[in-house]
């Protein structure tokens, strides 16, 4: 039940469905042990009466009630069924709300293929043991003791050997399940082969274009392996109890007709005995379709729960380190502030009583070893993350009284890799920053970003579509028209995060030219380690272990001979490398 108030805690409006499940369930083990019973009084009356009239009439009976039975059980499933397709539904519109509301956090630590398997695997366990598990439980508890009142019904002493016959399977059926703990453990083993495969489907394009030696898929096989080896001795672990139970089975169906044959020498009629033989062993067949529901009860359970117990630690991962917004609505200015902060990646210190101001309005330079904090610094001012201590303010008030909208307004981002939407045209792409803007105010802002270049190249020019059924952009000029997006956004601030690492010179000029057009009036933080874009910036900030070690001009920092010079030195040095041919 604990199973159940998890899964229709998701469903409230359909319990309704689950109840009467079961009742039609229920109705429906009645009609087919009616059934048996009928069957029996037909026997009885061909066997020992001889009336044949009174057989045809209770054998008509048995087709009815084996007819209802198939009936209600249909019902019965139907019931349950509807109620698993709105699970599904639910748990899946679930996993997108938190998977659009999830923590950059929680991105950082999860590709979103493998948080995609992990709900569709986990979501579809939990169809089967609402689906079919509430009808087939229903049935597998009832049926054994509707059985026992039947075959008392019949004859005691058969009930007696059918109380055996119970207690018998049910032990055995407790062996060939399994322990709880390898339950868990094979549903683990399951979730590792499925993920390495996904790693193996993603990695063969690697393998195509680089001849990547076949032992780097050495992890798939040594999984599949474990796999293997882990089904394969659960296999063996059940092969005694599951032998031992279609042996006893046999020789169950088999004993009643010793113990007839002893009846009858004994005085009792052949006819009754001949037909309590063969209704028992009608009945057998019953009760062993009913202990294999029994064995898939008990399998779909500890999988029904714990996919639940998965995607509710996979919704509560995704809440984790979520930043908080407020209602402001207005921005004072586009001033920055850090006041004492402390920020950490799970166990990972980056910043530590960390303060700084930059002035509204003027352009930075963030510059500095990798792993040294710019980014993260980039970060937090752009609200992707809450800080563990201290305060992020804009204007002169914290991050988090700003409506989390406005932030996104307000805060413009250019990334070294620009995302672009497949399937949309190039004019698309820019217009989703502001879906209210004209075309004119679209036209104007690709314009400004230099974008009219590449246009030419194409026959529809921005209404060419992107993407595999489109064309193919170069990186510069994907940067390009994320740069135009930010003109169409009008951002106060502006963050450029490598923007023009991975562009050609030629897109890089162009790039840059429209940089010089985007950042004019705009708090700029510009991370850069091409020390030739950061020349004509006001302030450059050279940033190492989370600490801001120097602060000033190009001009003024070089004159101090210090870390910046030093690391402006070595990147002269590197740009004048040759290799000798």
């Amino acid at each position: 039940m604990n199973t159940y108030r998890k899964l229709f805690a998701y469903i409230p409006e359909k319990r309704s469905n689950g109840f009467l499940s079961a009742i039609f369930s229920i109705a429906a083990v009645c009609c087919h042990l009616f059934g048996y019973y009928c069957l029996w009084l037909a026997l009885k009356a061909i066997f020992i009466q001889q009336d044949f009239s009174a057989g045809s009439d209770y054998a008509l009976r048995v087709v009815a009630a084996f007819v209802a039975y198939g009936i209600l059980y249909f019902l019965g499933t139907w019931m349950s069924h509807l109620a698993a397709f709105r699970l599904e539904t639910r748990l899946r519109e679930k996993g997108i709300d938190h998977l659009l509301t999830a923590s950059n956090t929680f991105y950082d630590k999860n590709q979103s293929g493998r948080v995609r398997k992990i709900i569709d695997d986990n979501v579809e366990q939990t169809h089967m043991a609402v689906a079919h598990l509430i009808p087939d439980q229903t049935v597998a508890i009832l049926t054994p003791i509707l059985m026992f009142v039947v075959i008392g019904l019949v004859d005691l002493r058969l009930a007696g050997f059918f109380g055996v016959i119970v207690l018998l399977s049910g032990f055995l059926c407790f062996k060939m399940m399994g322990e709880k703990e390898f339950m868990s453990a094979y549903m683990e083993q399951l979730d590792l082969l499925n993920a390495e495969a996904v790693e193996y489907v993603r990695g063969m394009q690697v393998v195509k274009l680089f001849a990547a030696p076949i032992v780097s898929f050495k992890r798939l096989y040594s999984t599949i392996n474990d796999y293997a080896d882990m089904v394969y001795n659960y296999s063996m672990s059940c092969r005694i109890p599951y032998v031992t139970f279609q042996w006893l089975l046999n020789l169950f169906i088999v004993v009643p007709v010793f113990y007839a044959v002893y009846r009858v020498g004994a005085g009792d009629g052949g006819g009754l005995w001949a037909a309590k033989a063969l209704f028992f062993a009608l009945f057998m067949g019953m009760f062993f379709a009913n202990i294999m529901k029994i064995m898939y009860v008990s399998m779909y359970h500890a999988q029904a729960n714990r996919a639940v117990d998965t995607l509710e630690s996979l919704f509560k991962e995704m809440e984790e380190k979520k930043m908080v917004f407020g209602k402001e609505k207005d921005f004072a200015d586009g001033s920055i502030t850090f006041s004492h902060v402390d920020f950490s990646y799970e166990d990972e210190k980056i910043l530590s009583d960390f303060s700084l101001h930059l002035d509204a309005g003027k352009i930075y330079a963030f510059v500095g070893p990798s792993g040294g904090g710019k980014s993260t610094i980039a970060k937090l001012v752009s609200g992707l993350y809450p800080v563990d201590k201290g305060e992020v303010m804009i204007g002169e008030k914290s991050m988090t009284a700003y409506d989390k909208e406005v932030v996104m307004e307000t805060v413009g981002m250019v990334f070294q890799q620009a995302k672009l939407f497949e399937g949309l045209t190039i004019y698309d792409n820019v217009k989703l920053a502001g879906p209210e803007a004209s075309p004119e105010e679209v036209h104007r802002a690709l314009a400004l970003a230099r974008c009219e270049e590449f246009k030419e190249k194409f026959p529809a020019g921005y209404d060419t579509v992107i993407g595999a059924e489109g064309v193919k952009l170069s990186g510069g000029e994907c940067q390009r028209v994320a740069i135009a997006r930010l003109f169409l956004k009008d951002p106060k601030i502006l963050i450029l995060d490598e923007a023009s690492a991975a562009a050609d010179p030629e897109n890089e000029y162009e790039i840059q030219k429209a940089f010089s057009n985007l950042m004019k009036g705009r708090t700029t933080i510009m991370i850069a380690h091409r020390m030739s874009s950061i020349r004509g910036v006001d302030e450059i900030l050279f940033i190492e272990g989370g600490k801001i070690i120097e602060r000033g001009n190009h001009d003024a920092l070089m004159k101090e001979d210090g870390r910046y010079a030093r690391f402006v030195n070595l990147y002269h040095e590197a740009n004048e490398w040759r290799i000798d041919g």
